[in-house]
């Protein structure tokens, strides 16, 4: 049975460097993990002796939302009327429609973030209509926390010191009392290498830099994190001669990652197919002789960590040390 490793101490090293990063350009850190519902344990260990506050997440069917003891919970995605009473249990929620806001208004507790589209086509409204979005809050007695922007998620397109001063003008002319922009993902933090973000610019929202520690754009690791902390482990069903290739068998398929973006442990492995549960790499190059029933460790990025995490056929074995 495949199974995914995660090195505890890499993930804890991780938020205390991102963190640090995001203090150091005048920012909260918010540590985005949607899939917490689904891993709670995993959730409260990363977090276990942290200074974070505020935990994105979304609200999964049938799975109560985690509890977290002296921090926030923040909805990441304007929620659908199934997901609405979990969405609404967060301290804030993440708006883009006039629909959901609406819906929020029977939730008094929850405050609004209002997602402006900045580019990269995901959630968010076009700039000409957040104006009548702020109205319908007000209308309906929602409060409104801050304003979203996202870069790099849906488009390759990176955020920019323009694009976040642009977003800033706007939420010191719209929220005048409460001038807060939450900005994304990881990216934000490679641009706050080399150049100052805007005051209002008060928290950055990061998961790939923590679980992986790379910027995910560019794929550049974060200075100071580390990148053992994911692996999937599988094992050779079949190594042997098939359509002219020599091809090696795994016991993994797309029910528990994405397999074309793994990345193998051995020179001369190349990706060749997947079916739900089974993936074949061909290792006619590879100089290591794969026997039946060898065990081995991928490497992950986004997707494939995303999909990973979210698949019930994917046991999870967390370690202190490296995976």
């Amino acid at each position: 049975m495949p199974r995914l490793h995660v090195c505890l101490n890499a993930l804890r090293e991780n938020l205390e460097t991102v963190s640090r990063a995001c203090q150091k350009a005048g920012c909260a850190c918010m540590f985005v993990l949607k899939e917490a519902p689904l891993h709670p344990k995993l959730t409260e260990a990363v977090l276990q002796d942290s200074e974070i506050r505020s935990v994105g997440t979304v609200a999964w069917p049938e799975l109560p939302l985690p509890v977290l003891p002296g921090r926030e919970l923040v909805h990441l995605c304007s929620p659908s009327a199934e997901q609405l009473p979990l969405a609404a249990a967060c301290r804030r929620v993440f708006v883009s429609s006039i629909t959901a806001l609406r819906s929020l208004s029977a939730f008094p507790a929850a405050r609004a973030i209002l997602c402006l589209e900045a580019g990269d086509g995901r959630d968010g409204v076009p700039e000409a209509e957040l104006p009548e979005l702020l109205e319908q809050a007000h209308a309906c007695a929602v409060p409104v926390d801050a304003l979203s922007v996202n870069f790099a998620c849906m488009s390759s397109k990176a955020p920019t010191a323009a694009a976040l001063e642009h977003a800033a003008v706007l939420v010191r002319r719209l929220l005048p009392h409460t001038p807060r922009l939450s900005a994304g993902g990881s990216d934000i933090l490679e641009l706050a290498e080399h150049t100052s973000l805007p005051c209002e610019v008060a928290e950055i929202r990061c998961g790939t830099g923590v679980m992986l520690g790379v910027y995910p754009l560019s794929g550049r690791p974060v200075p100071g994190c580390r990148q053992d902390t994911f692996q999937l482990e599988s094992r050779v069903l079949e190594c042997r001669v098939k359509q002219g290739c020599r091809l090696a068998l795994f016991d993994m398929g797309e029910y528990h990652t994405a397999p074309h973006l793994l990345t193998p442990p051995f020179p001369g492995m190349a990706f060749r197919a997947s079916s739900s549960a089974y993936t074949s790499f061909d290792v006619t190059g590879c100089p290591e002789s794969l026997k039946e029933g060898q065990a081995l460790r991928f490497g992950l990025e986004y997707r494939s960590l995303s999909r990973a995490l979210s698949s019930r056929a994917l046991p999870l074995t967390m370690t202190d040390g490296t995976p």
